[in-house]
């Protein structure tokens, strides 16, 4: 199973007197980052809340928001003691009515007070279910997200294939080519060959054309990375960047080896679906 490192799940409810809703968002990262934003009646949850998302989302940066509003929230209490005192004090420096000093002292500091949510332990313990299962709504999603991007990993790991089985062919001919345009070169210069001295320089010379160690090398990169791909641990995408790697160091080799236009075309396509690949590989956890 592929997941993505993108999810993304919501939940509103109520808890007795109090509207809660839940939102949680992914997104690729190298390793577990989380931001949790929740009120101060759960601030002492937030460890274990944190613990949660890290234990089912694995790696990603999570942005989890708890938003709570009910009875408890809405009473305002105006703290008469600190506006009495505001307003003496400002009217010793100004002549400003009272009336129209106690609308600016209603929004300095300390003048209103909010009254605290009071949330029950069976109140809590309703919440944090409701959290995990809306981490799970996000694997979910992150698993369907990490389907699409298999069949993509699958389509262009055969276009690499493909390139590759073009390459070998044409590098094969190509060697052949050239072999016969030596010879034949060889043979209208008008001078003593030693053919023994030219077969082992034509020899050293068609050796490093040779791209067979990396065309071996190459199905075996792809090979591996399928496999990774179809094994049932849930992190692989670190170790999916590192064959991509690998993949295009051979390619890579290939192309510095080989000046033939037909097979630097081939090249070219390749590392435009590599680099498909590893752009995708970078999302998936």
């Amino acid at each position: 199973m592929l997941h993505s490192m993108t999810g993304y799940g919501s939940n509103s409810f109520k808890v007795q007197d109090l509207e809660i809703d839940i939102e949680v968002k992914s997104l690729n990262s190298r390793y577990f980052d989380s931001k949790i934003s929740i009120p101060s009646a759960l601030s002492t949850y937030e460890l274990e809340i944190d613990n949660i998302a890290k234990n089912k989302l694995v790696r990603g940066k999570v942005d989890l928001t708890i938003k709570i509003s009910g009875l408890n929230n809405d009473l305002v209490t105006f703290n008469k003691k600190v506006i009495k005192k505001y307003i003496d004090d400002l009217s010793k420096i100004t002549d400003f009515e009272k009336s129209l000093l106690l609308k600016s002292v209603l929004s300095l500091p300390n003048s209103i007070e909010k009254g605290q949510i009071k949330i029950s332990k069976s109140e809590i313990n309703v919440i944090i279910e409701k959290i995990k299962n809306v981490i799970d709504d996000v694997v979910d999603f992150r698993k369907k997200e990490g389907e699409n991007i298999k069949k993509d990993f699958e389509k262009n790991i055969d276009l690499l294939k493909e390139f590759s089985s073009v390459i070998e062919k044409n590098s094969n001919s190509h060697k052949e080519r050239i072999k016969e345009d030596l010879e034949n070169k060889s043979k209208n210069i008008n001078i003593e060959n030693d053919y023994g001295r030219f077969e082992q320089e034509l020899f050293y010379y068609l050796e490093k054309m040779d791209i067979n160690e990396e065309i071996v090398r190459l199905n075996s990169h792809f090979k591996f990375f399928l496999e990774i791909l179809n094994n049932n641990k849930i992190e692989k995408g670190k170790k999916l960047g590192f064959i991509c790697q690998e993949i295009g160091r051979e390619i890579n080799t290939i192309g510095s080896k080989c000046n033939n236009s037909a097979i630097q075309n081939s090249v070219v396509e390749m590392k435009s679906s590599l680099e498909k690949i590893r752009e995708q590989s970078l999302n998936v956890l």
